[in-house]
C-alpha cells in the first residue's frame, strides 16, 4: 500500500472508502434525451472507478422535471429512472469503489424548453441570458422538498451507498442561501436563519426518508466570488454549522461566481484554489469536510496532513486521465495525462450541438467503450511526420498498439505549437502536456528525430508502411502595403524571443493568439493594440475563458479595435480604416501578425499518387484546436 494519508482507509458515515480520493459530481450530458442512463453513462463511471477514486459522486441528477437545467441531464424524478441508476450502481461497485448520487434541483437555471415547465426560483430574477422565473410558492416549496426526499428514497432502491444534497452552483438550494437571488419576505427570505430553511428542510426530509441507510451530505458554496451580496465565507461556516445540527453527515464545500478561482485560469499553474474557504469550513464543523478545486494527489497529501479537509476530490484530471489515482499509487505521476484546465469540458454543457463534454487531452472521454487501444494484428513501420499534439499522440497510440514508430521534428525539440502555446500569461498549464507526450514516446521506443525535416525522397527512401503528415500550419500573411517591412514581425516569433518589438506595438489580429501575444507584450511594459477585422475580439475563445481573457486585456490598458480595415503599414505604424470611415494611424514601433494560419500542405502534394498509405491529422487538414489535434492522433493511431 502506498504512503500517506491519502491513501489510508476512511469512514465516512456508513461507507469505508478504500481511500481519502473522491471523484465530484460533473455534469456529463451523457444520459439519453429523457435523462436515463446510457451505455456511454456506465463506460464514462466505471473507467473511473476502476482507476482507484474511493467514492463516485454521480453527477447532478434532477429530482423534479421542473428542475432539469442541462439537456441530457440524468434523473431521478420518478420509478422508470431506476433500472438505469442500479446498473450504473452495479459498475461502480464491480471495482470497489462506493456509489453516490447527487440530487439537484436547477431552480432558475432550468430550461422550460427541456422540462416543458416555467422555471420556478425563490426571487423572479433571471440569471444573464437565461428565462425570467416564476417565484415559487410555498406550496411548491414542501413539494420541491418531498422531491428532494423521494429522490434519496429511489436512491437507495437504486442501491447507492450515499446521496449528495446539491446547495451550491447557483441551483435551487443555493438560490435561497444567497440574498444575491434570494428577495423574498416571508420565512425563506431576508435573515440568513430563513435563507438556510429551505436547505435544512430538504436535509431534514431527505433523513427521515432514508434514515440511516444512506450516508447523507451537502454540497455548499464555501463563498461566492464576485456576486454582490453574495454568499460570504461567514455565511458559509453558518450554514456549514446548521447543517450539521440538522444531521449531515459531511459538507462538501465548493466555490461558485464570475470570479470563482476553480472556475478561472491563474496567471502560473495553482492547485487547491479554494482551499482558504475549505479550511474555514473544516474550523466550523467536527463533521468530515470535503476539499475540492484543482486540488492535486500531492498538494491533497499536505492538506490532509495538515488538517485543511478529510477527503480530496479531483474533478477535471479525472475527465483527462480516469486512471490517476491508481498511477499515483505506484509512482508513476510521469504516466498521467495533464488536464491542461481549457475548460473546454465545461463550455459543451451548453453547446447545443454537443451531446455530451469532450477533453482536449483525453480523446477517450465519453468513448470509453469504443477507445480501448487493441494490439495491432501485424506490427508496421509507421513514420510521422510533425511533432506536435496531433503527432505526438498518433505515435504514442501507434506505439502502444506494437507498431515500429519513427516521428520526424524540423524543430530542435518536439511540441509544435503547444510549446508557442505555453508561453502567454495564464498557459504555462499546458506545458505538461508537452513533457508527458515527449515522455511517453520516448518509453514506448518512439524514434524522435528532432532537427530533420522530411520530404518526399527521405520518406521514400525509408519505405515506411504507413506515413501519418502532421505538418500542421504556415502563418497567414495578409496582403496590405508595407506587410514585408522591417517593423513586421510574427506573433509566434515574438512569443518565442526569437524577435524582439519596441515600446508601441500593434497586434493585427484578435483571434486567440493575437489577444494572447498582446497580452504577453503587455506584462512586459509595452503599450498595445490589437486590431481585428470581425466585430468581436477572442470571438473564438471558449465561453468559460474569453469574457476572463477580455476583462484582462482591458485592466492591463490594451486598446482593443475590432470592426476595422487594414490600408497598409508604414515605418510609422499601421494605417486603418474605422468602421465610421475615418482613415487614421495607429503609431507603432512593431507590427505583429497574428492573422491566422494556412494548412501547410505542401509534403502531401509532393507524396500525393504514390502507393504508400497516407493520413493527414491536426492542423494541416484545418487549423483547429489542441481538443482535434489529439482526437484525430488518437483515432489514427488505433486506426492503422
Amino acid at each position: 500500500m502506498p504512503k500517506g494519508l491519502l491513501w489510508e482507509p476512511f469512514q465516512l458515515g456508513k461507507m469505508e472508502l478504500r481511500n481519502r480520493i473522491v471523484m465530484p459530481p460533473m455534469v456529463t450530458r451523457y444520459g439519453n434525451d429523457d435523462g436515463k442512463v446510457t451505455e456511454r453513462t456506465l463506460n464514462y463511471y466505471e473507467a473511473r472507478a476502476r482507476g482507484g477514486a474511493s467514492l463516485i459522486i454521480v453527477e447532478a441528477t434532477f429530482v423534479h422535471k421542473q428542475g432539469q437545467a442541462f439537456a441530457n441531464q440524468l434523473g431521478i424524478c420518478d420509478a422508470d429512472f431506476l433500472p438505469g441508476l442500479s446498473r450504473l450502481v452495479e459498475v461502480i461497485h464491480r471495482h470497489g469503489a462506493k456509489a453516490a448520487i447527487q440530487l439537484h434541483h436547477g431552480g432558475r437555471t432550468a430550461r422550460s424548453v427541456l422540462s416543458g415547465l416555467p422555471p420556478i426560483a425563490p426571487s423572479p430574477l433571471p440569471i444573464p441570458d437565461g428565462e425570467m422565473p416564476r417565484e415559487i410558492t410555498g406550496k411548491e416549496i414542501g413539494d420541491a422538498v418531498a422531491s428532494f426526499a423521494n429522490a434519496a428514497i429511489r436512491a437507495r432502491q437504486a442501491g447507492f451507498d450515499g446521496v449528495e444534497i446539491h446547495g451550491a452552483h447557483g441551483y435551487l438550494i443555493d438560490q435561497f442561501l444567497s440574498a444575491a437571488s434570494n428577495q423574498r419576505r416571508d420565512d425563506y427570505g431576508g435573515s440568513l436563519p430563513n435563507r438556510q430553511r429551505f436547505l435544512l428542510e430538504v436535509i431534514k426530509a431527505v433523513k427521515e426518508a432514508v434514515g440511516n441507510d444512506l450516508t447523507v451530505w451537502c454540497r455548499i458554496n464555501g463563498r461566492e466570488y464576485g456576486v454582490e451580496n453574495g454568499t460570504s465565507p461567514e455565511d458559509a461556516q453558518d450554514t456549514a454549522r446548521q447543517a450539521q445540527a440538522a444531521g449531515i453527515d459531511a459538507i462538501h464545500v465548493s466555490g461558485y461566481g464570475p470570479a470563482a478561482p476553480n472556475n478561472l485560469t491563474t496567471p502560473k499553474f495553482a492547485t487547491g484554489v479554494i482551499m482558504e474557504v475549505v479550511e474555514g469550513v473544516k474550523q466550523a464543523v467536527t463533521v468530515p469536510v470535503i476539499g475540492v478545486g484543482r486540488i492535486s494527489p500531492q498538494a491533497g497529501e499536505k492538506i490532509l496532513e495538515t488538517g485543511r479537509a478529510d477527503l480530496i476530490a479531483i474533478g477535471k484530471a479525472l475527465l483527462a486521465d480516469p486512471d490517476l489515482p491508481e498511477k499515483t499509487a505506484a509512482d508513476r505521476e510521469e504516466d498521467i495525462t495533464p488536464c491542461i484546465v481549457c475548460n473546454g469540458c465545461r463550455d459543451d454543457l451548453r453547446l447545443p450541438d454537443v451531446v455530451g463534454i469532450r477533453c482536449s487531452v483525453n480523446a477517450a472521454l465519453g468513448r470509453e467503450a469504443e477507445s480501448r487501444i487493441i494490439p495491432a494484428g501485424k506490427p508496421k513501420n509507421v513514420l510521422i511526420v510533425g511533432g506536435g499534439p496531433a503527432g505526438m499522440e498518433a505515435a504514442r497510440v501507434a506505439a502502444v498498439r506494437g507498431h515500429r514508430v519513427t516521428l520526424y521534428e524540423k524543430d530542435t525539440r518536439p511540441g509544435g505549437q503547444l510549446v508557442q502555446a505555453a508561453i502567454p500569461p495564464h498557459k504555462d498549464r499546458i506545458a505538461p502536456l508537452v513533457s508527458y507526450l515527449e515522455t511517453q514516446l520516448k518509453k514506448l521506443g518512439v524514434e524522435i528525430m528532432t532537427s530533420t525535416e522530411a520530404t518526399a525522397n527521405t520518406i521514400n527512401q525509408a519505405r515506411p508502411d504507413v506515413v501519418i503528415l502532421a505538418t500542421g500550419v504556415s502563418p497567414f500573411v495578409p496582403g496590405m502595403p508595407g506587410v514585408t517591412g522591417a517593423n513586421v514581425v510574427q506573433a509566434g516569433d515574438v512569443l518565442e524571443g526569437k524577435v524582439t518589438t519596441g515600446d508601441r506595438v500593434v497586434v493585427i489580429g484578435g483571434a486567440l493568439v493575437g489577444c494572447e501575444t498582446a497580452e504577453f507584450l503587455a506584462d512586459q511594459g509595452k503599450k498595445v493594440t490589437v486590431t481585428r477585422r470581425g466585430p468581436e475580439m477572442a470571438a473564438e475563445v471558449g465561453l468559460s475563458n474569453r469574457d476572463f481573457l477580455l476583462k484582462r486585456l482591458v485592466a492591463k490598458g490594451i486598446t482593443l479595435l475590432p470592426g476595422i480595415k487594414y490600408h497598409e503599414i508604414t515605418p510609422q505604424g499601421l494605417v486603418i480604416i474605422t468602421a465610421e470611415g475615418e482613415t487614421k494611424t495607429i503609431a507603432a514601433d512593431t507590427i505583429v501578425l497574428a492573422a491566422g494560419a494556412v494548412p501547410e500542405s505542401t509534403l502531401y502534394e509532393a507524396l500525393a499518387g504514390g502507393t504508400t498509405e497516407i493520413h493527414c491529422i491536426g492542423d494541416c487538414v484545418k487549423p483547429r484546436t489542441i481538443r482535434d489535434a489529439i482526437a484525430e492522433g488518437f483515432r489514427i493511431g488505433a486506426q492503422i
